[in-house]
């Protein structure tokens, strides 16, 4: 069965000739499919330049308007497409993956969402994963199963027929941190059929790194934190927000023994707080 793919991959203060996932794409199938650079940068990097010169699709953000609004410019343009493939501008894509992915894409007609296997820099897959707001539960060994009502993944290298967006569209409250979370959420009320791909994919993500100063951990924490409390608004109830209240304490108290700091714990309560009684 034919059918078109477009990949998208959201670069944010980057070249896009120095992103990992674009040099990967790039080699792997850049004759294959169409590939659309969906520009989150706050300066003119010369992407648009650069794509136009290999032949790429581009769009531009006009700064960094965050994942969600991101995302769904990708979806307005892309309407005439089976399938939408996003990407992070610092993943190690393989081969593997993309003949996976057809794989499955042939083979499973009625499957909505496709995730691979994402390991971490410190070997724990991080995705996809059982949902629990307060945390969710990683899985292991690889091949173990995931209900379809606790499934849950991160956006990277994330399969999606068009299909799903046909009456649903990415929720522009949230940032970045819960984009995904709140996508899944929303997905399973919706009874999706998902499916982990039994391919590996390596990512590096910032908390988890051997080093992290208190400012780049705050930087990140910050954003987090208000999407958290963002998120807690959309799923309703006092409960909810004091779960997510506690949440944020505790990724505060993570951050700062990471980043070696007692004061990020003191600033996460004070904005966790603050997002529980003020929308940001």
């Amino acid at each position: 069965m034919e059918f078109s793919v477009v990949l998208v991959v959201v670069v944010y203060n980057k070249k896009v000739e120095e992103s990992i996932t674009c040099k990967n794409i790039i080699n792997n199938c850049h004759n294959l499919v169409e590939i659309l650079i969906i520009d989150n940068s706050t300066s003119d990097l010369n992407n648009k330049e650069y794509c136009i010169s290999k032949g790429l699709r581009y769009i531009s953000m006009a700064g960094n308007k965050g994942l969600s609004k991101a995302y769904n410019a990708a979806i307005d343009a892309c309407k005439d497409k089976d399938v939408i493939i996003f990407f992070d501008d610092d993943t190690e894509v393989t081969e593997e993956y993309f003949i996976e992915i057809y794989k499955a894409l042939q083979e499973c007609q009625e499957v909505d969402i496709f995730a691979p296997t994402i390991y971490g820099q410190d070997g724990v897959i991080y995705s996809p994963n059982k949902y629990n707001f307060m945390r969710n539960h990683f899985i292991s060994p690889m091949n173990m199963e995931i209900p379809q009502n606790q499934f849950n993944a991160i956006a990277s290298c994330l399969a999606v027929r068009m299909r799903v967006f046909d009456n649903y569209r990415f929720n522009e409250k949230l940032f970045v941190d819960q984009v995904d979370q709140n996508f899944f959420y929303d997905q399973r009320e919706l009874n999706r059929k998902f499916k982990r791909l039994n391919v590996k994919i390596l990512q590096n993500f910032y908390q988890r790194g051997e080093s992290l100063t208190p400012e780049a951990g705050w930087k990140r924490l910050r954003l987090r934190i208000i999407d958290i409390m963002r998120q807690t608004r959309l799923l309703g109830g006092l409960r909810m927000r004091f779960l997510g209240f506690v949440k944020c304490c505790g990724l505060g108290v993570q951050i700062g023994r990471k980043s070696k700091s007692i004061i990020v714990p003191f600033k996460a309560i004070a904005l966790a707080l603050e997002c529980a009684v003020i929308d940001q």
